[in-house]
């Protein structure tokens, strides 16, 4: 098992290590016998760190994984292929050698490969679309970076194989791409849409479904959480209405706030929820996964608002922990929840989580949803697709 650790300096650690996830090392020979994955993260948070923490490692594969801290996004976009483009080739110097590049497309693998050069010249690569930046809502026009649905063509371009967590990301941005590439000035790449499809498929990420197998323990009155990151594409003016609404009819409820808190819109939350007053029973991201999954485990419903969710890796933990999910019909969420689980207005959020209130569902009655989802469940899927990718090389 390789063990790395380096830190750069006004930037973070960059950590590069393999993880057993409790077991032991293996025994060289039997090191030698697999093949190995080189993992590039650069923004290691959130669903993204989840996602890999409950995959690695994957059956009859060994692997080396390169990370950055989950800060300014758009920046690791930017240069995080300077940073692991330099990692990487000290790692082959130190005898290093990898069968797969798996990254996300954080991550301008184009760049990546062109500054690592022969290092990884003859190796596959697979990028996984979290999310693509060609859909992605932006608050005002004018702050649409184009660089950012660029970067993630020329990364799927430059990858051996293009995996999406959903049929809908997948859909969207292949659809999307001619009329962007239209933006240019002249010289308007053709066939680009269909040079990505034909090496794309969907492959759902997994979750550690531990943290949020304790059995649910519930208070004598029903209460709901939104558990997302507190963001405009998130919609938190939608959810918070529709709890005013519920309060303002004398219903007997309480509101669990438990996403990642911003700058931007931390003060505009927190007086939105003020306004529920004793119905709000807990503000703020908890602090460690174990405090998450119990406070997931202590509500009855979980509702989305999301006007951007290419998975929502957030709702099928709350599923698994008990909760029964409240889901706007849009996006990704047909994917994964049937119709009964759904809502298409204002006026049907409330409604569905009305009901819930006055019929309290019982704990685990929609856990089924994320089981196929588990870490579990997907790893064979990922062995695989490493394994396909690597052969056809």
């Amino acid at each position: 098992m390789r063990v790395l650790r380096i830190t750069l300096r006004n930037a973070g650690p960059v950590t590069s290590r393999a993880k057993c996830a409790g077991v032991l090392p293996e025994p060289e020979g039997m090191q030698a016998m697999k093949r190995r994955v080189l993992v590039l993260e650069p923004y290691y948070g959130g669903s993204h760190k989840a996602v890999l923490d409950a995959l690695l490692p994957v059956p009859g594969w060994g692997f080396d994984l390169l990370t950055l801290p989950a800060r300014k996004w758009k920046w690791r976009m930017r240069g995080a292929a300077i940073t692991m483009a330099d990692e990487v080739r000290r790692l082959y110097a130190a005898g290093a050698r990898w069968d797969l590049v798996f990254a996300s497309t954080f991550l301008n693998l184009a760049e990546f490969k062109g500054l690592a050069g022969s290092v990884v010249a003859d190796v596959p690569a697979a990028v996984y679309f979290h999310e693509n930046q060609l859909v992605y809502p932006v608050r005002h026009e004018a702050e649409w970076d184009v660089q950012f649905p660029l970067t993630n063509i020329t990364s799927a371009l430059a990858a051996d194989a293009c995996l999406f967590n959903t049929q809908w990301n997948l859909d969207s941005f292949r659809e999307e791409i001619p009329a962007f590439l239209l933006r240019f000035p002249d010289h308007h790449p053709v066939r680009v849409a269909e040079r990505i499809a034909a090496k794309s498929q969907v492959l759902a990420p997994p979750f550690d479904p531990a943290p949020f197998s304790a059995r649910a323990v519930r208070g004598p009155r029903a209460r709901i959480v939104w558990p997302h990151r507190w963001e405009h594409d998130k919609d938190p003016e939608a959810f918070f209405s529709a709890m005013r609404t519920l309060a303002a009819e004398g219903l007997d409820f309480e509101v669990v706030v438990a996403g990642a808190a911003f700058r931007e819109t931390k003060a505009l939350v927190e007086a939105a929820a003020g306004a529920l007053g004793e119905r709000l029973v807990h503000l703020g991201e908890p602090e460690g996964r174990g405090a998450y999954a119990a406070l997931l485990g202590s509500c009855d419903i979980a509702v989305s608002t999301a006007v951007n969710e290419f998975f929502g890796l957030a709702m099928l933990e709350a599923c698994y922990a008990g909760c029964m999910p409240v889901v706007p019909d849009r996006l990704a969420y047909p994917e994964l929840y049937p119709e009964k689980y759904r809502y298409s207005s204002a006026e049907g959020l409330v409604a569905r989580v009305r009901s819930h209130i006055l019929d309290r569902p019982r704990p685990g009655a929609a856990r089924e949803l994320a089981e196929p989802y588990t870490a579990e469940r997907l790893r064979e899927a990922y062995r695989a697709t490493f394994d396909r990718i690597a052969n056809a090389h």
